[in-house]
């Protein structure tokens, strides 16, 4: 590995650190929120207590820390043993977001519904763990991750974005960086399709239309139904 890359790559794991250790925190203190909540007002889960909210800060502060370890003190991580990690805690949370809703959109089919300021607050969260989720998801697997982006600048991906199209009109040194991705996801579960990312490979349209599917429920089933029940 000569010694631009090797630069390359350390740049690359100084900026993603705390870029990425940043969007597992808002998704830990939306949990804790929600959790708090849950307890102090006596909020239930299908039956499960308050808690249950809480289950999920543990695999997202232990992926909080493995990011903000990657690559420190020059550590390429060239077995990328921390990044499999990684990308096993960030499939951890994803199902357990993914149960979450399932309970939810089983107290709507139960009538075990309570208020619908609840069920909006716990829409929310649902939802943006989701954007965050498969945000973060979709950077740890295009192209191998953004060390493997730095290292093939010019290698496949799974994603084009639209700076990929017009090279001219970006800056020079232009990469997708994790807000990229995170507005990526955002625009794939408000949209529910492609916006101006275009899906190159046949794992990004799975994920892609996972995304858009746990969207669709939590936006068309549980957030409608709290709307109808505050009104």
């Amino acid at each position: 590995m000569n010694s631009d890359v090797t630069d390359e790559l350390k740049r690359e794991s100084r900026e993603t650190r705390w870029e990425a250790s940043s969007a597992v925190l808002v998704v830990v203190l939306l949990q804790a929120a929600l959790g708090v909540l849950s307890l102090r007002h006596g909020w239930t889960l299908w039956g499960v207590g308050g808690w249950v909210w809480l289950v999920p800060i543990f695999p997202e502060l232990l992926l909080a820390i493995t990011v903000a370890a990657e690559g420190r003190g020059g550590d390429l991580d060239q077995t990328g043993e921390r990044r499999k990690l990684g990308v096993a805690l960030l499939v951890v949370v994803a199902v357990l977001n993914a149960v979450a809703l399932a309970l939810l959109i089983m107290e709507l089919f139960t009538g075990e519904v309570r208020t619908g300021g609840e069920l909006a607050i716990e829409a929310v969260v649902v939802w943006s763990t989701l954007v965050f989720t498969s945000g973060m998801l979709f950077w740890e697997l295009d192209g191998g991750g953004p060390r493997g982006r730095a290292f093939e600048p010019g290698g496949q991906r799974d994603f084009l974005f639209s700076e990929m199209t017009a090279p001219k009109l970006v800056s020079p040194d232009w990469h997708p960086r994790l807000l990229d991705y995170i507005y990526l996801s955002f625009t794939t579960a408000i949209a529910w399709s492609a916006a101006d990312v275009m899906p190159l490979s046949r794992k990004a349209k799975v994920m892609m239309a996972i995304e858009t599917s746990l969207s669709a429920l939590t936006i068309l089933l549980v957030a409608a139904r709290a709307v109808s029940v505050i009104g």
